[in-house]
């Protein structure tokens, strides 16, 4: 599901990440890779703020439906 239907405070894993070039480059830098963590703490119009690896970051909706997430599995 892309990241703008994610559900608030529940940790998502990252599957893939559909951007092209300088922003998918962006993206990476800030930790927004496959497989990472990314949690939805604030949706304002589209306009989000994530949590990704201890970091909170503002996310455009454009961005936002770029990212595609999973519910993240828990292993015991």
């Amino acid at each position: 599901m892309p990241l703008v239907l994610a559900p608030h405070g529940e940790t998502m894993q990252i599957v893939k990440v559909c951007a092209d070039g300088k922003l998918c480059r962006h993206l990476e830098d800030l930790g927004i890779v496959s497989g990472a963590d990314i949690m939805l703490l604030s949706d304002t119009n589209g306009n989000m703020i994530v949590r990704v690896n201890d970091s909170r970051l503002a996310l455009d909706s454009s961005v936002a439906r770029s990212i595609v997430v999973k519910r993240k599995t828990v292993t015991a």
